[in-house]
């Protein structure tokens, strides 16, 4: 096995025991869904289930690097006022 797959896996892992330790803590849906898609991606793919995995980090990397802001998601507020500009009279 080569050491950037034992990685991933270990990644993976850990993720996984954070998910199950917090499973009354809160939405975990978007958490499993990256999980999912990372473990699909797992055999053929280490480096595809890897950036599943950066999916699963972004929330909290977030919180500890407030300049990902651009990565932030919007808010319905701000989606609905993009999608107003954008449509403009078309509707």
């Amino acid at each position: 096995m080569s050491n950037e797959l034992a990685k991933v896996l270990r990644r993976f892992e850990e993720r996984l025991a954070h998910l199950e330790s917090e499973i009354h803590s809160g939405p975990t849906h978007w958490k499993r869904f990256h999980l999912h898609n990372a473990l699909d991606a797992l055999e053929d793919d280490h480096t595809a289930a890897d950036l599943h995995l950066d999916e699963f980090d972004r929330v909290e990397l977030a919180r500890e690097f407030p300049e990902l802001e651009a990565d932030r998601v919007p808010t319905v507020e701000e989606l609905r006022a993009r999608f107003d500009t954008i449509a403009g009279g078309m509707l």
